[in-house]
């Protein structure tokens, strides 16, 4: 290609400098995993205006930061393959201004960072945990779970990531912060942290059917082509989709199961989630396989699909 068919700029998100094809109507950084347009990359980044009263941006930030939960319920059944990259950038757009805020508060006062991000931090978890307890389904025992482990599906695949793609001064140390401060108030409910790229690139993966069967065996450490895997697969190939609902039930695990296994990954004890995964469901698919009673292990493994998309997706 000759040098007119080509764009050159800086990523308006990390500022590093990208080369791409002129034809490409949207492109992901190969430095920070942004999704861009044209129009996104620019020739120069604005300087950084160190101007302001880091004590009213700080004020600012802590009145506001909880809202990046309270007012995103049910977020978490954005995380499909079909949806998850649209409602991140959405996120993204409307959140980022306070974190923004936070950088340039801790940048004209770099010897108060630390306590201002502690203090960002614990503002932040007072407003989600006081979100909790102004629920009436907070009254009831068994919701509460529930209830927080859906906050922490959005803070663990929405906030912490968005943060982390700002590629703000503060990005890495309001993360391990923040992932800190809730194992120490819920140490029973932790969560991992990953990237926006990590867990977009997670969708675009082709286990189809066998994407939580491969998440389990990888977890257990066995190898792709152990012998688990390849009797799914054939069965996938063969028996399901000759089925004349086949072809849909795969496209629908296609869709959804990525999301299942992005919030087991980032979202509780890995181990034990996959374990239980394993026992209740894939052992018995498998000797429903071995036994050649292929329509049981269509039903249960169906079921298993559906019942995890209503723990983790709804």
């Amino acid at each position: 290609m000759s040098e007119q068919e080509y764009r050159t700029g800086k990523c308006s998100q990390c500022g590093e400098e990208l080369r791409v094809p002129a034809r490409l109507e949207t492109f992901s950084c190969m430095f920070c995993g942004a999704k861009l347009t044209p129009a996104e990359l620019v020739q120069e980044l604005r300087p950084l205006d160190l101007e302001g009263d880091p004590a009213a941006l700080m004020e600012t930030v802590c009145a506001q930061i909880g809202r990046c939960v309270t007012e995103y319920t049910g977020l978490q059944r954005k995380i499909s393959r079909k949806e998850y990259d649209s409602a991140f950038e959405a996120y993204e757009r409307d959140c980022r201004g306070l974190f923004e805020q936070l950088d340039l508060a801790c940048r004209i006062d770099p010897d108060h960072s630390a306590a201002y991000i502690d203090r960002a931090v614990d503002a932040f978890l007072d407003q989600v945990e006081a979100g909790w307890h102004s629920r009436k389904e907070w009254k009831v025992q068994y919701k509460r779970s529930l209830i927080r482990d859906d906050d922490k599906m959005v803070i663990a695949i929405f906030l912490a990531p968005m943060v982390d793609r700002l590629r703000l001064s503060v990005s890495g140390d309001f993360c391990q912060t923040l992932q800190k401060k809730w194992v120490a108030r819920h140490p029973k409910s932790p969560f991992y942290l990953g990237t926006y790229a990590d867990i977009s690139g997670g969708f675009r993966k082709r286990f189809k059917l066998c994407f939580i069967t491969t998440a389990v065996c990888e977890s257990e450490g066995r190898p792709d082509d152990c012998a688990e895997l390849t009797a799914f697969r054939a069965f996938r190939d063969g028996y399901l989709m000759d089925c004349p609902d086949g072809p849909d039930l795969v496209a629908r695990y296609y869709d959804i199961a990525p999301g299942i296994v992005t919030c087991i990954d980032h979202c509780g004890d890995r181990a034990a989630r996959y374990a239980a995964i394993r026992r209740q469901y894939l052992g018995p698919c498998y000797a429903d396989l071995q036994a050649g009673r292929l329509a049981a292990c269509k039903a249960r493994y169906t079921r298993m699909v559906l019942d995890l998309e209503a723990q983790y997706l709804s």
